[in-house]
């Protein structure tokens, strides 16, 4: 089986990514840098993202935990009347010599409350307005078809596909 490095020791991201691909007819096994006993996490000191929590989401209010992070974004946000909200994935694939990069956004809009029992990092208070509903409360397999991830992997595979 061909095998995919990917840039992340986050497991959660590597089951949804593998879960993605496969939706999408690619069966690869992901290796990530826990498999090389390397724990270090990428180094990301870009300015590409606007606004908070921007590129540093993951590590946005350093010691509280996830849902702690919900409930003060929320807090901070009760008297904001345009809620507007994007996650955006970037993916950069690299073979050999050839590089390509793949954008993937979705957009939406903060929630009054977190709502949901697909409860993975700020999916409970991501309102997608289409359903107005939270990524939380329409759950993984409508996250793993539209979500910002899975439009970058799609335009990945489409382009494998050409």
């Amino acid at each position: 089986m061909d095998k995919l490095f990917i840039a992340t020791n986050n497991d959660h991201k590597k089951e949804e990514i593998n879960t993605i691909l496969k939706n999408n007819g690619i069966n690869i096994e992901l290796v990530s840098p826990k498999d090389f006993n390397d724990h270090d996490e990428p180094i990301e000191n870009g300015l590409t993202y606007n606004d908070l929590p921007g590129i540093h989401s993951a590590r946005f209010l350093k010691g509280f935990n996830i849902e702690e992070t919900n409930n003060y974004i929320i807090e901070l946000m009760k008297y904001v009347k345009h809620r507007d909200a994007l996650f955006e994935c970037w993916i950069c694939f690299i073979n050999n010599d050839e590089v390509k990069y793949y954008q993937g956004l979705n957009p939406g809009e903060i929630a009054l409350k977190a709502k949901g029992n697909e409860r993975f990092g700020y999916d409970p208070i991501f309102l997608i307005k289409e359903f107005n509903k939270t990524e939380a409360e329409l759950g993984n397999a409508y996250k793993n078809e539209h979500s910002h991830r899975a439009k970058a992997l799609k335009a990945w595979v489409n382009d494998l596909e050409k």
